[in-house]
């Protein structure tokens, strides 16, 4: 056997053995992707879910204030809540839009209630700040593209955002849920608030 087959081979076997490491149960680094995926779903139904003030689920509570919803929750994933239609039709696909937004996680934290000396710590869904740009000179563009299809080179909207905003209308405003399947793939829900600026058709 020459050097570069004993060469090709060792460096094949070192390979099989790193896999079989970083597949291993018993490795502290060990990332079950099933398991993340069944968590984030199960916080996005607790979310959904949860009784909020007026004694209704946040699902129930949210819609009845939103002017219209536009639910794919067994779709693509997305529920859209409008808060103001806005202007005209519907963006739609292949439209240059500038919009502003305030981007959430949702989270769990503890709730601390205090009934007659006893206190209960109750765990919650919470939204947490991420990223906005409503006080930037600009809003974000970009040019909207059809659901499951490919967007432009330049851009970096998430596909959920994008799915949203062809549901909008100009000068609209909606609170937008979506898993991170349609966001940035990091197991965690998203909560995003929209308004559309401007559109070029």
């Amino acid at each position: 056997m020459n050097r570069r087959k004993t060469f090709n081979l060792t460096i094949i076997s070192a390979i099989a053995l790193l896999i079989s490491f970083a597949a291993c149960d018993d490795n502290n680094n060990y990332f079950n992707i099933k398991e993340a995926i069944a968590a984030e779903q199960e916080l996005l139904e607790r979310y959904y879910d949860e009784e909020m003030d007026n004694n209704l689920s946040r699902l129930d509570s949210t819609t009845a204030v939103a002017i219209d919803t536009v639910d794919h929750r067994f779709e693509s994933g997305m529920m859209l809540y409008h808060t103001h239609i806005g202007e005209g039709d519907s963006i739609g696909a292949y439209k240059t839009v500038g919009f502003r937004y305030t981007n959430y996680a949702i989270g769990l934290t503890n709730d601390t209630i205090i009934i007659e000396n006893d206190t209960i710590v109750n765990e919650v869904t919470r939204e947490f700040a991420r990223e906005s740009n409503i006080y930037s000179n600009t809003p974000f563009t970009f040019t909207t593209y059809p659901v499951g299809g490919v967007p432009a080179a330049s851009s970096n909207v998430y596909a959920g955002v994008n799915e949203a905003i062809m549901h909008m209308r100009l000068f609209g405003k909606a609170k937008v849920v979506m898993p991170s399947s349609l966001a940035d793939n990091q197991y965690q829900p998203h909560v995003f608030e929209i308004e559309v600026t401007s559109v070029r058709r």
